[in-house]
Order: C-alpha cells, then structure tokens, then sequence
C-alpha cells in the first residue's frame, strides 16, 4: 500500500496540469480555453483525490480523518467471520465438495498408487508385521492345551465301530491290505529260504515218520526199517523239495497273479466280517480312549505353534527394495514365512488386477471412494474455518491490510486512476453546458 503506483502518478500529473492551469488563467484571466483547462484539470484533481481517500479509507485513516474509516481494522472481527463462513460455506459447501470429488479419477489414482512397488511393499510389510505380532501374542501353552482338549473329545465321540470301519476302508481304498499282504509274504519267503526252515522241515518228518511206525503194527516197522537201510526214504531229500515248493508258492503270491488275486479276496472277505464282530469293536473302543488319554497331543501341538512362530520370525521383509519371494526363502525348505508372504503377495496382486479388470467391482470400489473422499472433506469444513478463523485472527491490521490489498491492488490502482479520468470527463462537459447555457 505504500509502494507509488501508476494511480499515484495520475493524481500528481492531474495536481501538476492543475497548477499550470492556474498559472494560465492569471496570464490569460478572460481566455476561455484557460478557464476550461483549468475547470477540466480541477475536476480530474478532485476526483483523483476523492478515490484515494476512498481506497485508503478502506484500510486506514487518511490524512488522519477519523469518520468512518479505517473500515478493515474496526470492522476486523465481522471480516474474519465473513471470510470463515465464505471459505465454508462457498469454497467448502457440500455441493461444491461432490461437485469437484466427483470429477476425479479415483480408480486411475489408486490402481496407479496400489501398483507401485513401494506402496506393495509397504502393504505387505505391514501385514505381515500385524500377522508376526498376532501369532507372538498367542499363549501357546493354554492354545495346545484347549486344541488337545477338543482333539480328545472329538476323538472319543466317534463310535468304535465307525474307527473300525474307516480304518479297514482306507486300507482297502488305499490298497494297503495289498501292501500288507506283500510285506507278510516277503517276510515268509525270507524265513522260508533259510537253512533253518529246511532242518525243522526235515526233522517235523522224521518225527511224523517214528511216530507213525510206533503205532503202526510190526510189518509195518519192518518194512519201514529196511527202506531206510535202502535209503529208499530220504527225509533230507524231502524236506528240500518241500522247501522247494514253498518258496515257489510264496514267489507266486509275492507276483501279480490268480492265485495272489483270489487270496487276496479271501483275506478282504475275512478282513470285512473281522471288521462287524463285536470283540473287534470293543477292543477299537478300549484303544480309542487309551490312545486319547495317552498321546501327547499338548506337547506336538506346542512344538508345532512355536515352530511356525519361528518359521514366520525367520521371514523379513526389508522397506528398501521390492518383495521378491524368492530371495525370502530361507536355509529351510517349505517355510510358512515364505508361504504367507507369497500369499500375501500373490492375493495383493490379484486384487489389482480385479480393480482393473472386472467392471462392476471398479464401479463400486470408484462409487465408495468418491463417497469416502467427499464425506471426509466434508467433515473437515468446521476445522476449515477453524483454521481460517485463527489464522486471520493471528495477523497485524498491517498483515491483514496487505493480504486485502495485494489480492486487488490493481483494480484499487483502476479505481483511483478512474477517478481522475472520469472527473476530467465530467468537468469537460459541464464547463461545455455551462458555455452553452
């Protein structure tokens, strides 16, 4: 306000042009051009000097003139009020507020956003923070403990007869009955091929055939101790050949052939009514509540909570460069650490590509942001004027002045250079009627 300005140096022109029309009008006292010189000159000088004192009445008194100006400073506080309920209610108004949220590209801004790699990387890093500090607050202890307690319960709900059937089920779905049946046939053959089994052969023989000439009359025995005298009856030769046979019934049930198939039926048939007799289903009964009291189910569920804990401990994600998963992956094969963040990852991934992608999903996640930003807006319009109001309230009249006066300072300069120029009009056709009349 106190800088010269164009409208200052037309009043000094209008005040300089007004003196040299004085000064023609006491040479030139009957001229009439002189006299309309300084009629016009005068009239330019008087208005030049009533839009000054009108602009700096706005801001502060002028040549000391108390009356009614200095209109900012006393009118200070109705003018913050003003400008807080403007910057509310006209900058900040509801319409105003969904009017220009409406026009936003919220879904290219937060696709964009969403696919930079810091911003995934601080998503991810975040919630697998809240995942790590979730499981370490865990009471692992009470956990197994309520986890075992349930297990056992459960487990001694189930009927014995359903145990029975749904083990006997599973072995026969999974073929184990089959992979049992091979391994007890392998293990026969084993004991079968020993020197052992050919010895205890022969002397079951030699045994059979003493006992039965004891009781056989006195020809008999004759007989029988001269084919041995003969050696007609080798027991040794025997016992071979019968281990012999053995072994090439057992190599036959061993391989994939009728006999091991039908066998193999016959024992599933027997396997199926071993499973409906009651003494099987009681003695299912009596194991299922010893195996529940007994295994140590708080110990293996412990033991496990603590190994995922430090699985997912062992897992960082660093804030300075992008996630790779592959670099996460520890000494340690199959780490729940790394699964989660590859999880994490892939699920945040995807999600980008559904806001991309599916058109009514874009539509609504769109229709919410441009609800959630508008109403938010909204609820900031009081601190607005809060804020507003404290920062006027904290400027100097000086300060105030100024931010007034800088925001229209040319058109203040238009209005006092129109001063002059409108006054000379006016005096130039009012000397011009006064002619005239």
């Amino acid at each position: 306000m106190n800088r010269w300005n164009n409208a200052d140096t037309t009043l000094l022109c209008a005040a300089l042009c007004f003196l040299v029309a004085v000064g023609f009008k006491i040479i030139y006292p009957e001229s009439t051009l002189a006299e309309g010189f300084l009629f016009v000159t005068e009239a330019a000088m008087v208005g030049g000097i009533a839009d000054w004192f009108a602009v700096t009445a706005l801001f502060k008194k002028p040549l000391g003139f108390p009356f009614h100006t200095a209109l900012l400073p006393r009118r200070r506080a109705e003018f913050v009020s003003a400008s807080t309920q403007m910057v509310q209610k006209e900058f900040f108004s509801k319409r105003t507020i969904f009017k220009k949220v409406d026009n936003l590209p919220m879904m290219p801004l937060l696709t964009n956003y969403l696919e930079k790699d810091e911003t995934r990387q601080f998503v991810l890093k975040e919630v697998f923070n809240v995942i790590k500090t979730k499981f370490a607050a865990v009471d692992k202890e009470a956990l197994a403990k309520t986890m075992a307690n349930k297990l056992r319960r459960e487990f001694c709900e189930v009927p014995a007869s359903t145990l029975v059937e749904g083990l006997f089920e599973w072995v026969r779905n999974n073929e184990k009955d089959k992979e049992i049946f091979i391994g007890l046939i392998k293990n026969f053959r084993t004991l079968a091929a020993k020197r052992e089994t050919r010895d205890k052969l022969q002397s079951i023989l030699e045994d059979y055939a003493e006992t039965h000439m004891q009781s056989s009359g006195a020809f008999s025995v004759l007989m029988a101790g001269l084919a041995k005298m003969l050696n007609f009856v080798n027991f040794e030769e025997a016992a071979e050949i019968m281990q012999g046979q053995l072994l090439k019934l057992l190599d036959e049930l061993l391989n994939d052939t009728p006999l091991q198939r039908s066998t193999l039926n016959e024992c599933r048939i027997k396997i199926a009514e071993l499973a409906e007799a009651s003494e099987i289903v009681d003695l299912a009964g009596y194991l299922q509540v010893d195996l529940a009291a007994e295994m140590p189910i708080e110990e293996a569920i412990e033991s496990a909570l603590k190994n995922l804990e430090y699985q997912i401990n062992s897992v960082m994600i660093e804030e300075t460069s992008p996630v790779d998963t592959k670099a996460l992956v520890p000494v340690q094969n199959n780490n729940l650490g790394v699964l989660v963040v590859q999880i994490l990852n892939d699920e945040y991934l995807r999600l980008i590509e559904i806001l991309k992608g599916d058109n009514l999903i874009k539509s609504a996640v769109e229709k919410f942001m441009h609800e959630l930003t508008a109403r938010t807006a909204l609820y900031a319009q009081p601190l607005v004027g809060v804020i507003s109001k404290s920062a006027l309230e904290k400027l100097t009249e000086e300060q105030l002045n100024n931010l007034v006066y800088d925001k229209a300072e040319q058109d203040f300069v238009w209005i006092r250079m129109n001063g002059s120029i409108v006054g000379s009009v006016i005096g130039i056709v009012i000397f011009i009627l006064l002619q005239l009349v």
